[in-house]
């Protein structure tokens, strides 16, 4: 059953360079205004008991569509349809009358929750006891610090007893003891089967609470599924992003090198090029040469770097003990690998040809991107085998 299904949701902002603009279109009724899309063409569903992660830079429109799920905003486009209670925690100090004390406020939000007077009042110690605020419930809420605010506005989200939980970045003002309590309440909330949405910069948070992730990109859908697949995708789109572009230089001259790389690929154990690896699956790296000479020898290198640059791995013939590679012709050489060890993010390989004694660089080229889906909760580049004995 599903308790959130939303087909087709948009917004589109109407925006006026001048403030007589709005009278003049009013008057003359043709549009003196632009628009300014925030989300496009969203749709997804959400079963009882699943969480979903958001994530996206900054002005994706997660915080757009978050509004939309608690109600707080319209869609200008599309359909909604939630069941059961919605609690949302979003802006901070949303739903807050700043000259009202924290007591008041807990009354006037929980009543906009649904609650009746008496299960308020039934809640209400036990909003106060878990926000921490006991010393200060009586003062008006202008006097409260932000993390005031989130502890106040999380504790009575989540004393409702909601069927769906939204949760915006708010959790990360404030100090981290409170953002754990918050933490483990949502864990909790999950065991008990309720739908959680969770809005978030912090991928160990979205890869520990959220089995589904929607990437939002430009107010647009770039990915969405299991939680793994995505993060993944996501990272390495970061990682592209900020990667340096790299122009291959011509030879000076005009100078033709004696052997040149043709191509540098990832292939999987049948041979196919791969463009998507899973953490430790077996692959190899191709190297295709092409000789513009009779014959060259020297010795072959390949590295392993993430797409902004930093190197990881490098290897060459040389270092192995090998002997000189003799080329000539049309030639293909193989890396293999048992255990890929990257984790989540995206990498290439980088093939050199060069001199026999390394000294000369006759021709480099970068294969194309491959992107790594790690099963793993653990981030970083690489994974390494460990036990913990405690």
């Amino acid at each position: 059953m599903n308790v959130i299904c939303a087909e087709g949701l948009s917004k589109y902002y109407r925006v006026y360079i001048k403030p007589i603009d709005r009278l003049k279109e009013a008057l003359i009724r043709r549009p003196c205004h632009s628009l300014v899309t925030s989300l496009k063409d969203v749709s997804f569903c959400l079963k009882r008991g699943e969480t979903l992660g958001i994530i996206g830079e900054n002005g994706a429109g997660k915080s757009t569509l978050l509004k939309i799920l608690a109600g707080t905003t319209q869609p200008s486009s599309g359909s909604l349809m939630c069941e059961g209670r919605i609690a949302a925690l979003l802006e901070l100090g949303s739903g807050f009358h700043p000259e009202f004390s924290g007591r008041t406020n807990i009354h006037l939000n929980a009543a906009l929750l649904g609650l009746t007077e008496k299960e308020i009042r039934e809640r209400e110690s036990s909003i106060i006891a878990f926000s921490e605020l006991e010393a200060v419930i009586d003062r008006p809420v202008k006097t409260y610090s932000s993390g005031m605010y989130v502890r106040l506005a999380f504790s009575i989200a989540t004393s409702v007893d909601p069927d769906v939980l939204i949760v915006d970045e708010a959790l990360s003002v404030g100090d981290q003891r409170f953002a754990q309590k918050c933490v483990d309440r949502m864990v909790g909330f999950r065991k008990a089967g309720k739908t959680i949405i969770v809005c978030s910069h912090s991928m160990f948070m979205i890869n520990e609470l959220c089995e589904k992730t929607l990437w939002l990109s430009h107010g647009q859908i770039s990915g969405s599924g299991k939680t793994s697949t995505v993060v993944s995708e996501y990272l390495a789109y970061l990682e592209e992003r900020e990667a340096p572009k790299t122009i291959q230089q011509p030879a000076a001259g005009g100078h033709i090198p004696e052997v040149l790389i043709d191509d540098v690929q990832f292939l999987d154990s049948d041979s196919h090029e791969m463009t998507y690896a899973q953490m430790s699956q077996p692959l190899t790296i191709s190297v295709s040469t092409r000789c513009t000479t009779a014959d060259f020898v020297g010795h072959l290198a390949l590295g392993i770097e993430k797409v902004d640059g930093q190197m990881l791995f490098v290897t060459t013939t040389k270092s192995q003990g090998l002997p000189p590679i003799r080329f000539s012709g049309e030639k293909r050489y193989d890396l293999y690998i048992p255990s890929f060890p990257l984790l989540k993010g995206s990498c290439r390989a980088k093939a050199g040809i060069a001199d026999e004694n390394i000294l000369r660089v006759i021709d480099e080229r970068y294969s194309d991107s491959l992107l790594i889906e790690s099963e793993h909760p653990e981030f970083g580049m690489i994974w390494i085998d460990h036990e913990w004995k405690c």
